[in-house]
């Protein structure tokens, strides 16, 4: 599962880095102010991502029981992760909060890239 789980992760970062290149290059000729959150939400995304991925397998592949608490506890962390940064920015400029929610859900279009290609 291990194998598996880089495979994806590597693949899922390269179009998250594809995407990126991409909206950086769009965002910084047409909405100069806006790139650096956009970019930032993207990075974000795929952060949590791979701590989500990572902390999950590790959590299934245990073959202990108790490390299922861990679960919760993972998600309260990347959670308070996310939302620290979105309140920072909010507090910095109000409005870089919608760039960097754009950012953040582009990763998703990254997923779904991803899901597309693979063929089992």
């Amino acid at each position: 599962m291990v194998e598996e789980l880089i495979i994806m992760l590597k693949k899922v970062l390269f179009y998250d880095f594809l995407i990126l290149g991409i909206m950086f290059i769009i965002t910084y000729s047409l909405f100069h102010n806006w790139y650096i959150y956009i970019l930032l939400g993207i990075m974000v995304a795929a952060v949590n991502f791979v701590l989500n991925s990572v902390f999950t397998n590790y959590i299934v592949s245990s073959k202990s029981h108790g490390h299922k608490v861990y679960m919760p506890i993972s998600s309260l962390i990347r959670i308070v992760f996310v939302c620290v940064i979105a309140m920072l920015l909010y507090n910095y400029n109000e409005v870089s909060i919608i760039p960097f929610l754009i950012g953040y859900s582009l990763h998703f279009l990254a997923i779904i890239i991803y899901s597309l290609t693979i063929r089992n």
